[in-house]
């Protein structure tokens, strides 16, 4: 029971420090209420600064793309048991988050800036609406299962995972990776746009595209022709590309994202 109590505490350390590293992204692309921001700190060599900043993002998503894939959690829970290995891999990502904006450099030049209150109003709107719709995803295959804190609090009450069912509805059913689309939009959604937000949305969109069809394989891998099926409805990243049809019905312990 010591053995579980810790594991859920350890898995709840990972869920709040995750909840404080998406926080810290919002600011660091707000440049806003955080001590680094992304056009913080000492400018240096133009061409010096984009490469070490996209291999920042390169480095981040490396990161990712290797621990989510499922040939590594395989060989991955043979060390670290199941119920905290989401954890762990949210433990990395919070420390890649820190190496992220520690090591970024600033390119503060201007691509435009809207001074007007009304406008810039609506910008910071519509950024807060981005990231609400990122986080709305997560609750659509599980939040706490997405943070890491569902497997072990099942584990600590020795229940099995449950076995209901969802659909392809709300966000998932206009496109098949909403998180991801999230992420190459916010960095453009600012009232001041720098050359940084610029090379961060770049390589963001840059690893995204490379990354989706190792994370569709996975998938595909997972539910068959149920996620062909639906890969064949519903849009990659753009929606109202494709006509919908009803939606198809998939295990709850199956999301449709590695995000």
């Amino acid at each position: 029971m010591i053995r579980k109590s810790l594991m859920l505490a350890y898995a709840g350390g990972a869920y709040f420090l995750s909840l404080a590293a998406l926080l810290y992204i919002m600011g660091f692309l707000a440049n806003f209420g955080v001590p680094k921001g992304i056009s913080d700190g000492e400018v240096g060599p133009f061409w010096r600064a984009i490469l070490i900043d996209a291999g920042l993002i390169g480095l981040f998503g490396l990161h990712h793309s290797i621990t989510a894939r499922i040939s590594f959690k395989r060989w991955w829970t043979k060390f670290i048991p199941a119920p905290i290995e989401r954890a762990t891999y949210l433990y990395m990502t919070a420390i890649m988050t820190g190496v992220l904006v520690y090591f970024w450099q600033p390119i503060p030049f201007t691509i435009w800036r809207v001074d007007a209150p009304l406008a810039s109003g609506l910008i910071i709107a519509a950024y807060i609406g981005v990231w609400t719709m990122m986080s709305a995803a997560t609750f659509h295959f599980g939040h706490f299962g997405f943070l890491g804190l569902a497997q072990a609090w099942q584990n600590f009450r020795q229940s099995p995972p449950k076995s209901s069912d969802m659909t392809a509805r709300y966000l998932y059913a206009l496109v098949r990776h909403p998180i991801s689309l999230g992420w190459m939009t916010a960095p453009f959604v600012t009232p001041h746009l720098t050359a940084g937000h610029v090379v961060f949305a770049a390589s963001t969109f840059a690893y995204i595209m490379l990354a989706t069809p190792f994370e569709e394989a996975d998938l595909i891998e997972e539910l068959g022709d149920t996620y062909r099926d639906y890969r064949k409805r519903v849009p990659t990243f753009l929606p109202f590309l494709k006509k919908h049809q009803a939606p198809a019905k998939v295990s709850e312990s199956a999301s449709f994202t590695r995000d």
